[in-house]
């Protein structure tokens, strides 16, 4: 059976665990990054206008700060391991399908990827919490690295693979490694690969609290009514409390400066450094490469510092580097988009890692990580926009760039409270 009671899961090793999580990883920015290197055929397949493949880019990212929110309640009625389950099954058959019909069935078949993706998003560092023990920053580090791994991997055979099989073949192809993710995920939850974190949905963890002398399906009708409770008590919770608002901002302003970044770092290297748009392009898929790099850098930076705050500092200390450079120093572009790659990377590893590690037990880690990235996103979704519209109203960098430094340095300043040792979850005496 797949689903096994988290009383009769055998524990399997943490190898395991950092393959599913990698595959899971690589399969959650490809369907995205790969479709903006394509977009012109696209458009000019279906005529769409420059608003409508523009909202084709954007919309995962609106999923991402709408679905977020109700991951949580899903994942607290199914369980995290048939809720991802279910995540995997829609995104792979949503990223086949979508490119073979119109516009209505592109949009929605994104509109599905971006909410299958959500779930991912949200739950991977809730699966780390709960199954790698004692070894979570390293799992997470690892899991982390594969989202860049993957973006780059996209990005980089969208084109070629347009040139053989055509858009709508390379969209569909995208799908291969999801479905990878999805075969080792049933391998594991056949395997009832629980880690040392205990059980599967993080329900139940009230068993054998029931009343003396009571029977077997009234013991585990309490412990389940009573995990349910715990589980919506904290969902509610973390809303209410400053450090997890810390951390969202903290969570959001990083995915701001990524995405806007992503997004605007071409045209602005060649306006800025006057390198063609090709090697533009190279600088951009540098940056998402450098990014695997940075992730698997904070378990190391975390021992080197001891204080997560440092590292906070550090990484929004790359960004403004990156983007003064830019601008300021022109001639030594390769340069910057070197720092700002590792700072990114690090950027997005520290945040997850912190969603993973600080929550006091599954239940807030659920609901800390739905928080966390549908109040981030949402303020993540604003970025490109407000760069672009910037940048189109001044003709220039200057503006876009400043306020991009200054999300940069209150990034710093929001890392200083997201970083604080405090277990989120545990009331104040």
């Amino acid at each position: 059976m797949l689903n096994r009671s988290p009383e009769t899961r055998r524990p399997a090793g943490v190898g395991l665990l950092v393959v599913t999580t990698v595959l899971i990883g690589l399969s959650l920015r490809g369907p995205i990054v790969g479709i903006p290197p394509l977009i012109d055929r696209i458009g000019a397949d279906l005529e769409l206008t420059g608003t409508t493949a523009g909202l084709i880019t954007s919309l995962p990212l609106v999923c991402f700060a709408v679905g977020s929110p109700l991951v949580a309640l899903l994942a607290r009625r199914l369980g995290l391991d048939r809720t991802l389950l279910v995540a995997l099954v829609v995104l792979g058959l949503a990223v086949a399908l979508r490119p073979w019909g119109g516009l209505p069935l592109l949009l929605a078949g994104t509109v599905l990827v971006g909410m299958a993706i959500t779930v991912g998003n949200v739950l991977l560092p809730v699966l780390v919490r709960r199954d790698a023990g004692g070894r979570t920053k390293g799992v997470m580090a690892a899991s982390t690295s594969s989202y860049g791994l993957g973006a780059a991997l996209a990005a980089a055979v969208a084109v070629p693979m347009a040139g053989s099989l055509g858009w709508r073949g390379a969209t569909a192809s995208l799908g291969v490694l999801v479905a990878l993710a999805l075969v080792m995920w049933l391998v594991r939850m056949r395997r009832g690969a629980t880690g040392p974190g205990g059980a599967g949905s993080g329900r139940g963890r009230a068993a054998g609290a029931g009343a003396s002398g009571a029977g077997p399906a009234a013991t585990a009708g309490s412990a389940a009514a009573a995990g349910s409770a715990a589980a919506a008590r904290a969902e509610r919770s973390v809303w209410t409390m400053p450090s997890a608002w810390w951390l969202a901002l903290f969570f959001g302003l990083q995915a701001a400066l990524f995405y806007s970044v992503s997004a605007w770092l071409p045209p602005m290297l060649v306006d800025e450094a006057g390198v063609s748009e090709a090697t533009a392009g190279t600088g951009v898929s540098l940056f998402h490469l450098l990014g695997i790099l940075g992730t698997l850098a904070v378990p190391a930076m975390l021992s080197w510092s001891g204080d997560a705050r440092r590292v906070g500092l550090i990484i929004a200390a790359g960004w403004v580097v990156l983007l003064l450079g830019v601008v300021l120093l022109p001639g030594t572009w390769l340069l910057w988009v070197v720092v700002g790659g590792v700072a990114q990377g690090a950027g997005i590893g520290l945040g997850l890692t912190l969603v993973a590690v600080r929550p006091v037990d599954v239940d807030h880690g659920r609901a800390l990580s739905a928080m966390v990235q549908g109040a981030g996103y949402g303020l993540a979704a604003v970025g490109p926009v407000l760069i672009g519209w910037l940048a189109s109203s001044t003709d220039g960098w200057a503006l876009p760039v400043t306020v991009l430094v200054a999300a940069a340095v209150a990034l710093g300043l929001a890392g200083l409270f997201a970083g604080n040792e405090r277990p989120i979850g545990v009331p104040r005496g």
